[in-house]
């Protein structure tokens, strides 16, 4: 982790590190905690949208689902990016090729926002004029740029599926793979429409000034008196970095945050280990509580997620 090669490499200033963690302003990581789970509730109502012309769904089971999902993540890992669509085909008969279709799109519209978001924030952001990092810099700013135009040719991509899925059925011998495609098809309904889309759209806006908001309101907790924009930077680095993760650990958040911290924003590697590990906590256990009490109230166990394929 970034982390202990910044302790190996540079004297780490352990003091300062506590200290750090000491000086905490709890009201706004209250807030922070509150702007996570509301990231939740925005994440439904776009997923309600991506839904919509495949089947009606409520917000209550899209909420859990995305609290039972998200924690997954957390404790599992990339790997637990399964439980959302799995969770969803359970819960709603719906099939899980469709289901599976909705949540690429969501991550898909996902980079674009967070490459957007990234794109205004360094505009917006004074960054040091010389550092020691600006070759690492330009290659975030290029490796954004690829990330655009592979998520584009996602987008293109998606609506040729969908708009000629009999023709590409038609060349597929296998009875099991034309139903496993047309059925992938069916979740992308929503693209039927450009309102659908429109308001996809939007619900990601929306979804990401949430999520800007609460890494603002985490930063203010910590005493990091930035600007909106400064917090966007670092969440978008957070954001990438988080790709990458062990499960219950993180890793990838953390050393991307720090990196943000201490290269845009000039802040001591101890003020930006501390906050790391204060952002990464402050997401992940009311995230995890609320999907345990969640299982608890309605009788559920980690043997039915596992077994969530089965029915």
């Amino acid at each position: 982790m970034y982390l202990l090669y910044e302790v190996s490499a540079w004297g780490f200033d352990w003091s300062l590190f506590l200290k750090s963690l000491r000086n905490v302003q709890p009201g706004w990581l209250a807030v922070s905690i509150l702007a996570t789970m509301l990231t939740y509730v925005a994440r439904a109502f776009r997923w309600q949208v991506l839904l919509n012309r495949l089947k009606s769904v409520g917000m209550g089971p899209l909420i859990s689902t995305n609290v039972l999902g998200f924690s997954a993540i957390f404790l599992l890992g990339r790997a637990g990016e399964v439980v959302r669509p799995l969770w969803l085909t359970r819960q709603e008969r719906i099939p899980l090729t469709a289901s599976v279709a909705t949540v690429i799109v969501e991550r898909v519209l996902d980079t674009l926002m967070l490459l957007m978001l990234f794109g205004v924030a360094l505009v917006a952001v004074q960054l040091p004029s010389a550092t020691e990092h600006s070759v690492a810099v330009a290659k975030m700013k290029e490796t954004a740029w690829l990330m655009v135009a592979l998520s584009t040719a996602g987008i293109l991509f998606l609506f040729f599926f969908r708009s000629k899925i009999e023709w590409i059925v038609s060349y597929v011998p296998f009875a099991k793979v034309r139903s496993l495609l047309k059925n992938f098809s069916s979740g992308l309904a929503f693209l039927d429409r450009t309102s659908s889309f429109g308001l996809a759209l939007a619900h990601t806006f929306v979804v990401w000034i949430v999520i800007v908001l609460q890494f603002w309101f985490m930063l203010l907790g910590m005493n990091f008196r930035f600007s909106v924009a400064a917090a966007t930077l670092v969440m978008v680095g957070a954001a990438v970095g988080s790709v990458a993760q062990l499960p219950g650990i993180g890793g990838g958040f953390q050393a991307l945050y720090i990196f943000c911290m201490t290269t845009f924003l000039n802040v001591p590697t101890e003020h930006a280990s501390a906050s790391a590990l204060i952002a990464w906590i402050s997401q992940l256990v009311p995230t995890v509580l609320a999907a345990g009490l969640y299982m608890i109230s309605h009788g559920l166990s980690l043997k039915d997620l596992r077994t969530a394929t089965a029915e």
